[in-house]
């Protein structure tokens, strides 16, 4: 008969407890370690801190951000890398140049179809500060879903977009 099943051993007063605590653990272990960690992309009002929208992503995942430039009229789209530690800048697209926009500081330009494309970016941005505009509309494109700033703030206000883990 194993050591276990032996009837002595059932008798004692330690027996049940400690299979019992040696089944949480077990199960605790199995839980946290089979698990994947979750992650959201966390749209934060930035002056209260309260999440005004939230969407599950994984690492590897795009994001895009698009708007117009305020001063000079281009579109911009700024592409994002979802990574665990926050978004990942991989590239900027634009028409022309417009203030604040890369022109030219060792970063890769790509020309076509009358837009540039600028990559080489080394950067991840644990959050994203993002001043919502008055006049122009501001979106995040991720695959399937496409979330107006715009209607999650008035203009002026600022939005914080973070990568959360659960």
């Amino acid at each position: 008969m194993p050591v276990f099943l032996r009837k002595e051993l059932l008798k004692t007063k330690w027996f049940l407890p400690g299979l019992l605590i040696a089944l949480l653990a077990a199960g605790a272990f199995f839980i946290t370690w089979g698990h994947p960690p979750v992650y959201y992309l966390s749209i934060y009002e930035g002056r209260s801190g309260k999440i005004v929208e939230q969407i599950m992503v994984k690492p590897g995942d795009r994001v895009e951000l698009s708007y117009v430039h305020s001063a000079d009229g281009t579109p911009v789209k700024a592409v994002f890398l979802i990574e665990e530690k926050g978004l990942r800048l991989l590239e900027e697209k634009y028409s022309w140049y417009g203030a604040g926009l890369e022109s030219g500081s060792g970063r890769d330009f790509m020309f076509e179809n009358d837009q540039v494309t600028v990559s080489g970016y080394n950067k991840v941005f644990k959050e994203l500060p993002v001043r919502i505009a008055r006049t122009i509309p501001q979106e995040l494109h991720l695959e399937e879903r496409t979330i107006s700033l715009n209607n999650l703030a008035q203009g002026g206000s600022l939005l914080v977009i973070r990568v959360n883990e659960e």
